[in-house]
């Protein structure tokens, strides 16, 4: 039924009972290490079984001993280097960690190459600041060569704490492997993307509204954006139309921006404004007239119906210009104060002092005609926290219509599946409307653009540097998106030597925030440059990690988990099974955090909005431990594996080889391997199609359930005769568990298995074979299930009763089942034991009931409990008074409140 998937040993059993098989299992205890201590502590066997991993080179592909070996590949996605775990990485890795886990134990040649990304903004922020607060200089001050420098011996001396952290959450990486977007060869592969791209007349300089960033002094991508709720005001001002007595009305929330206009739009279809369409407006504050354009953008019902344009400062207003036609005025520089094209009367003033000034001299002219309170969504940037300002600029971008074509056909074609299928749309979508990328960043930390300047105006694109006399590299560096995406093949090599034993990979894990401006990039160049191949055949999109209230968890906003945190209070193991049992087909999960529950949610968001930034004002008077339900949940899980284990391994005091005849085994220990093999062909199913919750939840009810609540406690009688049989299955049982349980909680089930007897001389349960499946004993499984169901009723009566768990009760059973009545009569033991009877009798369906007796039916069983002599008749009858009178005394002060007009309002 079960076997270990490896040529060199097999434990197996067999597919029914009929089959006289037989598992043939060591309890040498020679090959056991010292006893399990009596608490389950995960920092003291944690660092232990890692470095034992690393030592042995136990992540690497070549520990594969299968002939003819299938690869199993994953790239990870490369952390900044800037950055640290927060619980949305420590979600992803658990899973990236155990499906590798998975497929090495099933003798794939497996391999997981890591690194880091360089994040352009982020780390030069740091550094800058570093310079400042440290020698009060900017880096201009040090000249760029000297910056870099800095910024290298930052990243050596900050940027591995990420890489810690995975290793302390057990992630079974190739560091060996480990790769840097800035390394010498990826920056070789980065260059001549961008030379090919080039020469093939797919990237070009152009003048194109960008997303500003005044704090970075860059423009950034829109993942660098995050948009934030902010309240402010709604300024409602006339235009005359020219040659006429009347006005149009537009409403703005940047008054600085109307110095741009060049035009104002209405509804083709709104009836107030037919007549003007075509006409011009006199722009106040200005000596320019405006034309009135038809955009169906508009949305009638909004305001006046009526908006300005401005395309120089708006992305949609920029895409209206374009279809229009329209003039682009820059009336806001880099620097965040008005330019000259914004006349004499406000160059040189900031955008925010400009804006008061011009509410100001229009209110004086009459043109102001109301200001409404408005809270509206603007972005900011991520990295400084700065408004984005939208603003022309001339930049390097790549032709993306060509491009993304392949890409779509291959995900129509399903060459890359995505998991949920859902989220193919949302590329498909994004494929189908795309814009032209823009690929140059105002920076000085990351690959600088090889575009070389000579002293006639020649241009140059080199991945070698030019160095001849008079000529100039560009000043700007790539978008830090560029680098990226080339990381499934960069880091095997290409452009020089791309392992295509190794590729394409096999699966890519990932956030849905970045299925656009990464995941479709890395499709797209994958087949541009690697002969029209995908990058992964699956693309995995987990949960977005949300709060108690469905809010995105934000380390900006305070409401962040540190994952370490959570390892350091319930262990790696606990922290990774956790959230894998989070990992849904959802889009979102909440993730309990019980001291922010009792703050309530009105609280917390008016929290957030006032002390952005800071941390919650969170108390916690109880445990630790009791603060994360799931974890907790986990750590009691932990903690249930480790007292069975050492039970267990308690009971090895049989020295040397156990043959267990399958057909000899009783009705328990049938159904035990039946069950076992049942979870086996879920978790293995379930790890197949990246169901993550389905795995853990069917590992936690064989392991809590099936193994510990009920076979062990119907091993107990046969253990105290020293039964070398039952030993030897219940060894069996966990170390085949333990083997199912490693991919979730790699060290808990090595610390267990390192001492359990095995019928093989693997060192590593690491590198372990995969329990593999045939049929289970569907009779076996039937028929235990009878016991199970008679005594959970047996115990309710008991508890309905109020009867002491330690009180010996006598219990008739009845059924008309030919096979329950066999199976009943043959299981009366396991009955007898495990309910705490006296004796159980076992009835034909027409015997005659018992009198004074309770009873309840399950399935085709009547279970009843004669009460004669077990409860005093006036006592219960007064208890059962006091009950009805309690709970009559709660309908009436319902009944009251219900009767209440005044209640009921409300």
């Amino acid at each position: 039924m079960i076997s270990e998937n490896n040529d060199a040993t097999t434990s197996t059993f067999p597919k029914d009972a009929s089959t006289d098989a037989s598992i043939r299992t060591s309890t040498d205890t020679s090959r056991t290490r010292s006893e399990l201590s009596t608490v389950f502590e995960p920092h003291d066997v944690e660092a232990h079984w890692y470095e034992f991993w690393q030592q042995n080179n136990y992540f690497a592909p070549h520990n594969s001993e299968t002939p003819n070996a299938k690869t199993y590949i994953i790239t990870i996605p490369p952390p900044n280097v800037t950055g640290v775990l927060h619980l949305g990485h420590a979600l992803q890795h658990s899973i990236h960690d155990c499906l590798l886990r998975f497929h090495r134990m099933r003798g794939d040649k497996t391999l997981c190459v890591p690194g880091t990304d360089h994040a352009g903004i982020a780390t030069q922020i740091k550094v800058e600041a570093q310079l400042k607060s440290e020698e009060n200089k900017t880096r201009h001050d040090i000249g760029r060569e000297a910056f870099i420098e800095k910024t290298y011996a930052w990243k050596e001396k900050y940027g591995a704490t990420i890489i810690d952290q995975m290793k302390r959450l057990g992630c079974s990486y190739d560091w060996s492997r480990e790769r840097f977007t800035m390394d010498d060869g990826y920056v070789r592969a980065v260059l001549t993307v961008f030379k090919t791209w080039y020469d093939e007349g797919l990237i070009y300089r152009g003048y194109r509204l960008v997303n500003w960033s005044p704090g970075a002094q860059t423009n950034v991508s829109d993942l660098e954006i995050e948009f934030r709720e902010v309240a402010g005001k709604l300024w409602h001002f006339k235009y005359p139309v020219e040659n006429s007595d009347e006005f149009i009305t537009v409403a703005t929330t940047r008054p600085e921006t109307m110095l741009g206009d060049t035009a104002v739009a209405v509804h083709p279809d709104d009836e107030r404004y037919q007549h003007l369409i075509g006409k011009r407006v006199l722009l106040p504050l200005t000596n320019r007239t405006i034309p009135i354009v038809a955009d169906s953008y508009v949305d009638k019902d909004f305001g006046s119906g009526a908006v300005k344009i401005t395309p120089a400062h708006d992305p949609n207003d920029y895409e209206i210009g374009q279809r229009h036609g329209l003039e682009m005025i820059s009336v806001i520089g880099f620097d965040s104060k008005m330019t000259e094209s914004a006349g004499i009367e406000y160059s040189k003033l900031g955008n925010v002092e400009a804006r008061a000034k011009i509410v100001r001299d229009l209110d004086a002219l009459g043109l102001l005609v109301k200001t409404d309170d408005y809270t509206h969504s603007v972005g900011h940037c991520a990295r400084t926290g700065t408004v984005i300002e939208p603003l022309l600029s001339e930049q390097w971008f790549v032709r993306m219509k060509e491009l993304a074509r392949p890409v779509a056909d291959a995900i129509r074609m399903k060459r890359v599946n995505y998991i949920p299928e859902r989220f193919a749309n949302t590329s498909l979508d994004w494929m189908d409307n795309i814009r032209d990328w823009n690929i140059s960043r105002q920076l000085w930390w990351g690959h600088r653009i090889p575009v070389y300047y000579g002293p006639n105006g020649e241009i140059e694109v080199s991945v070698e540097p030019i160095t001849r006399e008079g000529w100039t590299q560009d000043e700007d560096v790539l978008d830090t998106w560029f680098s990226s995406a080339l990381w499934p093949f960069a880091v095997l090599g290409w452009p020089d030597n791309l392992e295509r034993e190794f590729y394409p990979t096999n699966v890519l894990i990932t956030g849905r925030d970045i299925l656009n401006l990464w995941v479709s990039r890395m499709i797209l160049t994958s087949l541009h440059f690697v002969e029209n191949e995908i990058p992964f055949h699956d693309v995995f999109v987990h949960p977005t990690v949300q709060d108690v209230f469905g809010l995105r968890m934000s380390k900006s906003l305070g409401t962040g988990i540190d994952p370490m945190e959570l390892i350091e209070i319930y262990g790696a193991d606990a922290t990774r099974f956790g959230l894998l049992q989070l990992t849904t087909g959802a889009q979102d999960v909440r993730f309990i955090d019980r001291a922010e529950e009792a703050l309530g949610e009105t609280f917390v968001r008016r929290w957030l909005k006032e002390h952005r930034g800071e941390p919650l004002p969170l108390e916690w008077n109880e445990k630790p431990t009791e603060r994360y339900p799931q974890m907790q949940n986990a750590r009691g899980f932990a903690n249930k594996i480790w007292n069975a284990a050492r039970f267990v391994s308690g009971q090895n005091s049989v020295v040397g080889v156990q043959d267990i005849e399958y057909s000899n085994l009783d009705l328990a220990g049938q159904w035990i391997l039946s069950r076992l093999h049942s979870t086996t062909e879920e978790v293995t199913r379930s790890l197949e199609n990246y169901e993550f919750e389905a795995a853990t939840s069917s590992l936690y009810s064989f392991i809590w359930n099936d193994f510990c609540d009920w076979f062990v406690e119907v091993s107990k009688p046969k253990l105290r005769e020293n039964d070398t049989q039952q030993i030897a299955v219940l060894n069996y049982v966990l170390e085949i568990s333990m083997r199912l349980l490693h991919p979730f909680m790699p060290f808990l089930s090595e610390e267990i298995w390192q001492r359990l007897p095995k019928s093989d001389d693997t060192k590593s349960l690491c590198i372990a074979a995969w329990p593999v499946f045939s049929s289970a004993d569907n009779e076996a499984e039937r028929d235990f299930t009878i016991i199970q169901e008679t005594v959970r009723a047996i115990r309710n009566l008991r508890a309905e009763s109020k009867l002491a768990p330690s009180q010996k009760l006598n219990i008739q059973l009845f059924t008309s089942g030919e096979n329950a009545l066999r199976v009943l009569e043959e299981g009366k033991s396991y009955i007898i034991q495990l309910a705490g009877l006296n004796e159980v009798a076992v009835c034909n369906s027409d015997a005659p009931r018992p009198d004074n007796a309770i009873s309840t039916t399950i399935s085709e069983v009547e279970v009843w409990l004669p009460l004669e002599g077990l409860i005093d008749k006036e006592k219960e009858s007064a208890r059962l008074q006091r009950e009805l009178d309690g709970l009559q005394k709660d309908f009436n002060v319902v009944s009251t409140k219900l009767n209440n007009p005044q209640f009921v309002d409300k």
